[in-house]
This record gives structure tokens, C-alpha cells and sequence, in this order.
């Protein structure tokens, strides 16, 4: 079985598709003899590629934005092939054109959130209607799918996103002292978490209503810090920074900027709580990285973040638009005090759920069944 595998890009970002991306090129350049698949990435340059996530051998092209090259690259590739994986919807040029050359080839999907919630253009709704199999992220977005789309739900599986590989997993969850030194924490000092990209192009991530909630958390914590990791825009931490100063808690919230993937782990350990009410998540690999670090976690329960979460089997699920709702498990959860056995059997269970092995294995199934 010939397979070509082709997606936007896994090593230019660090966002939850490039994780997702990754871990993919990882399960299936193991699963499926090199001779047999080919890997292309739209935008990916090939100085960028890590070649720990791909199997020795194997075909894998970046094309660094080049769109007539990787578009004619990619088809005579697909053109020949038994199976077509395309990794965006925004790709769906390749899976129609590939399609009308060669009619028996079969077509899946990978389906992760708000790209395929609201209305779709005449080609995205056409690789939609071609595709054999759409792997959905979450059954969040396989609702969605049905719903808005008329997509048969007998052609959708949920198909969850996975911790990195390679990504450490804590045996001490002790705070590390660097870090504390860095943002002036102690290790008493409660902490709540977010990870996420700040942009003033987005605003789903909920660390608005959190900093809202503070106020009211405050009251009873009155040294709690809310760190905020992740790159921002002059524009988004102008406005945070402001609406923080505005209620009052702006010596409770700091903005660390981007870290490097080596420092990711140990900023989940300075956390007591992760806390990210996103409203428009398709799945959120951050929470399951969080849990996989002990931290126990609370999130919106309107989008993906219902999956990662197991639907509450993992943690605390909130409306995410409801302030003193947010604020109240909040508090709830930082009067728990996870105890080292607590964390450790969250660890346990996230990694159980959504480790790679079980990654792996999905999609061998998924294989096996195209």
C-alpha cells in the first residue's frame, strides 16, 4: 500500500497542529516500511526538520511556502499512491485534483477545530464529500462535522491528539528553583497556569475571564501569581497588561513570553493549577501536556477541551463565559493541595489515555482498516 502523508507544517511552529503533526510523522513512518510512504510539508523548510520524529529513510520533502512546487510535487506523488493523507483542510486543492486522476484513490482527512466548524469554501466542502475516512480531534469537532456539514457520521472517527514522544515526564513534580527565581515566586506561593500564544487576532483562549475571576480569587489568596506562558503580540500584552491594572490585579499576573521546548516542563511544575476556559479549542494538547506534569486542570466544557479532559474523567470542566464560575473552581481546586500520590495518579491515567503508544496504535488500526 502506497501512502502520502502531506500537511501544512510540524517544525516551523509550536502550536497544537505542529505537535499533533509531529507525533504523527513519528507513528506513521514507524508503522509503514519507508518504501512505501511519502512525506510532504507545505511549508516546513527542510533545515527545519527534527529527525528524531521520522524513521530512518523515509520520504519527507519541505517545500518553505513554495506553492507551485509542493502543489505539483505532491500530486504526482498522490497520483500513484493507494492513499492520501492530507493533514488540513486548507489543503483540499491536492485531495480534489489528486481525486479526478486518480479515482480509486483513497482519501483521509484530518479534521482539528474551528477549520472546520463554520462555512467552508466549494473545495474544502468537496475533499470532505471525496474523503473516505475524516479523523476528527475531538467529538467535539465530529459533532460539528455532522451538524454544519451533513458529513455521514459513519465516515468520521474521533481520532484524539498525543503527548510528544519526547516529551519529559516528571517523577518528583518538585517546583524548580531557577523558575522561581526568575518570576520572584516562592515555594509555598500559589500559582495558576495558562499556556497559550497571545494574540489580539485571537480571543478564545479564556485568560481574560481569568484574570476577571481574580479578583474574586484573590480575596482568599492574596498572593496568588497567574503566569501566563507563551509568546504575545505588543498589541495583546498592552491590553492584558492594562485590563489586569483595571481590576486591581495587575501584581497578581505575569506574562512570561516564550520559552524554549526544553523549559516547557518546568514551567508546568511551578503551577499548582492549570487553568485555560477556552471557548473555541479543538482538542488543547496543553492540557493533557499539564496533566501528564501532576497539575491538575480546569477548562472550558463548549469545545475540544471536553475531550482532552475525558469529559471530566481528568479534570474540572466550567463554563467558560461564567466569571464566578471560574473563579469558584479555582478556589475549589487550590484547597485540594494535590499530594505527591495525586499527582502521580493523574500522570498515570493522562499518559494512559493519550500517550503515544496509544497514539500508535490508533492509527495502525485506522490503517488497517482503509
Amino acid at each position: 500500500m502506497k501512502i502520502v502523508l502531506t500537511y501544512l507544517t510540524a517544525f516551523k511552529g509550536h502550536g497544537g497542529i505542529e505537535k499533533f503533526n509531529k507525533a504523527f510523522i513519528k507513528s506513521i513512518t514507524k508503522l509503514v516500511p519507508f518504501k512505501d510512504i511519502a512525506v510532504t510539508a507545505a511549508y516546513d523548510a527542510i533545515s527545519e526538520f527534527d529527525d528524531k520524529y521520522y524513521e530512518s529513510g523515509s520520504s519527507i520533502k519541505g517545500y518553505s511556502g513554495s506553492k507551485v512546487s509542493y502543489l505539483l510535487s505532491t500530486l504526482r506523488l498522490a497520483v500513484s499512491a493507494n492513499v492520501l493523507i492530507i493533514g488540513h483542510i486548507n489543503l483540499a486543492i491536492v485531495g480534489v485534483i489528486a481525486k479526478w486522476f486518480n479515482p480509486n484513490l483513497k482519501i483521509i482527512l484530518i479534521a482539528h477545530g474551528i477549520d472546520v466548524w463554520y462555512e467552508l469554501s466549494w473545495l474544502k466542502k468537496k475533499v470532505l464529500t471525496e474523503a473516505n475516512l475524516v479523523l476528527a480531534v475531538s467529538s467535539f469537532t465530529r459533532q460539528k462535522l455532522i451538524a454544519k456539514h451533513g458529513i455521514p457520521a459513519t465516515k468520521i472517527k474521533v481520532f484524539s491528539n498525543t503527548l510528544d514522544p519526547y516529551l519529559h515526564f516528571p517523577a518528583s513534580f518538585q517546583k524548580p528553583g531557577y523558575l522561581l527565581e526568575r518570576y520572584q515566586l516562592t515555594d509555598q506561593q500559589p500559582v495558576i497556569l495558562s499556556l497559550c500564544r497571545l494574540s489580539a487576532k485571537e480571543g478564545y483562549k479564556g485568560y481574560d475571564t481569568i484574570i476577571e475571576a481574580l479578583p474574586l480569587v484573590v480575596q482568599e489568596y492574596p498572593d496568588l501569581k497567574y503566569v501566563i506562558v507563551g509568546k504575545y503580540d505588543n498589541e495583546e500584552f498592552n491590553r492584558v497588561n492594562a485590563l489586569a491594572a483595571k481590576l486591581g490585579v495587575a501584581g497578581n499576573v505575569i506574562l512570561t513570553g516564550f520559552v524554549p521546548d526544553e523549559e516547557l516542563t518546568d514551567h508546568y511544575l511551578i503551577g499548582d493549577l492549570f487553568v485555560m476556559p477556552s471557548r473555541e479549542e479543538g482538542f488543547g494538547i496543553v492540557y493533557i501536556e499539564a496533566m501528564a506534569s501532576g497539575l491538575p486542570v480546569i477548562a472550558g466544557n463548549i469545545d475540544g477541551s471536553v475531550d482532552a479532559l475525558d469529559h471530566g474523567k481528568l479534570g474540572t470542566l466550567v463554563d467558560p463565559t461564567n466569571t464566578s464560575e471560574v473563579a469558584g473552581a479555582i478556589k475549589k481546586q487550590l484547597e485540594i493541595k494535590f499530594t505527591f500520590d495525586q499527582k502521580k495518579d493523574l500522570q498515570r491515567r493522562v499518559i494512559d489515555k493519550f500517550g503515544f503508544d496509544k497514539f500508535t496504535a490508533r492509527l495502525n488500526t485506522v490503517l488497517e482498516e482503509i
